[in-house]
């Protein structure tokens, strides 16, 4: 626990992570509002992309057969793996028994969750991050710090600064001139790639097709020319037609960067291209958990789009990193007790204000709110039990003295008197309990409600003058 404080207090004080996630994420919200007016009602939309993704988690035992025997039979290799160790160690055989010296990876969430990248390095294999943001985090040797924007949190001076220290770019801090550097140095790492990695947004059961969303082209060059592709992908990805992935993706781009759609859209036919293998990979990793567990199933509908990060109060000041895993922000809150390492089941959830901000803008209908809720009390069982002893004593102690007014008075008058004659030590205690470490409580007025209503109903009242 006090490592997470000692972190988010970290990236409270730090004035060009707040100046860079501001700038950000004004941006983001602003192109997602334009985006979203267009539509003739979002709430019409929302209500249809909940419908196709309710269905496809509650079919997925229909859905993931159909998708591979279509998958196998124009084929398409397709594997499952139980965990992150079973993904990993998957995709490595693919490539030693493909002899690949060097692999080309795009931006996925799953291969990042399962810990692919470093995996291959492990078992001799160079991997390079082809899309931009994912290419600036792996050279500064950082984890992404959103799902759609992995380094969100540097300014584009930082950017230009890690780009020309790490791999020789010309030092900038024009976007476009720095975007344009790194697609010309890439360019022969994907002529020589014998292995592309990638995610899938969406994967169609009827169809076989998997569906690739992106704005840079990275992620089709590098699955167009490598002899070997590998798409690693959650179970839940999958939907039931074409259509239902049509539906999504009318509400994906404008919920994630505020675009009508991305500049590339690709539905990849079942069949490899010739003379190619493909490879699907199909990643449990605490998903069917997540599907056993009544209500909160619904974190399985997510489509990764990271609006519900782009809203959150909470994670524009304290950016993803501190959320110390894959997934930050409101769905990482929800899918650590399933997906999260253990070391982080126990505190991320204290990371949210329950405004309610996320629910409101998921375009799946996912009640975010109410599954942070129940992840907090899910969370209580990988708490230190020396810091549940101390949170079940405070919130005791609250109950006793707001249950009765008696108790309220006399910890009303406590209060007044300790913040008059020992405020450092009622400051100790406020930060010990956990309440006043990045701010100040406020000290109770000096009438109760109670009192201060008594003294105004006893006041004259005016009577408006008749006519």
């Amino acid at each position: 626990m006090e490592g997470m404080r000692d972190t988010v207090r970290e990236k409270l004080a730090d004035p060009a992570l707040q100046a860079a996630l501001a700038r950000a994420l004004g941006i983001v919200r602003g192109k997602r509002d334009a985006a979203l007016a267009e539509l003739a009602s979002f709430e019409d939309a929302v209500a249809a992309a909940s419908a196709v993704r309710r269905q496809a988690v509650q079919r997925l035992k229909d859905y993931l057969p159909a998708l591979e025997s279509k998958l196998v039979g124009e084929g398409t290799h397709v594997l499952w793996a139980a965990d992150a160790a079973e993904a990993c160690r998957k995709v490595v055989d693919i490539a030693r028994r493909h002899s690949v010296r060097r692999c080309v990876m795009s931006k996925s969430m799953v291969a990042e969750e399962v810990g692919l990248e470093a995996a291959l390095k492990a078992a001799g294999t160079l991997v390079i991050q082809s899309d931009l943001g994912e290419r600036v985090v792996q050279l500064a040797r950082q984890r992404p710090s959103h799902i759609t924007a992995p380094c969100i949190h540097l300014s584009a001076a930082e950017v230009g600064r890690i780009l020309h220290d790490k791999s020789g770019v010309e030092l900038s801090a024009d976007p476009e001139k720095l975007s344009r550097s790194v697609a010309r140095a890439l360019r022969p790492v994907f002529f020589d790639a014998a292995m592309a990695v990638s995610g899938a947004n969406f994967a169609v059961a009827e169809s076989g097709h998997l569906v690739l969303v992106e704005n840079e082209g990275n992620g089709r060059m590098g699955y167009t020319l490598a002899p070997v592709h590998v798409v690693v992908m959650g179970l839940e990805k999958v939907v039931g037609t074409l259509k239902d992935a049509g539906t999504l993706l009318s509400v994906l781009g404008r919920s994630a960067t505020g675009q009508r759609t991305t500049c590339y859209v690709s539905f990849l036919p079942p069949q490899p291209f010739p003379g190619q293998e493909r490879f699907v990979v199909i990643v449990d990793n605490g998903r069917t958990d997540a599907f056993e567990a009544g209500p909160m199933r619904d974190v399985l509908r997510c489509i990764r789009c990271g609006a519900c990060m782009n809203a959150c109060p909470v994670y524009e000041r304290v950016g993803g990193h501190t959320y110390g895993w894959t997934y930050p922000g409101p769905i990482g809150i929800v899918l650590a007790p399933f997906l999260g390492p253990e070391e982080v089941r126990g505190e991320i959830a204290d990371l949210c204000s329950l405004c309610g901000a996320c629910t409101e803008v998921c375009p799946v209908g996912i009640p975010l709110d109410r599954l942070i809720v129940t992840a907090r009390g899910m969370s209580h069982r990988h708490r230190a039990p020396k810091v549940v002893q101390k949170e079940r004593f405070a919130l005791r102690w609250f109950a006793r003295a707001m249950g009765g007014r008696a108790g309220y008075r006399l910890s009303h008058f406590g209060h007044r008197l300790a913040g008059r004659w020992m405020p450092e030590r009622l400051r100790r205690m406020e930060i010990a309990l956990g309440w006043g470490g990045t701010r100040t409580a406020p000290r109770p007025a000096a009438d109760l409600f109670r009192t201060r209503f008594r003294k105004r109903r006893s006041l004259p009242q005016e009577v408006p003058d008749g006519d």
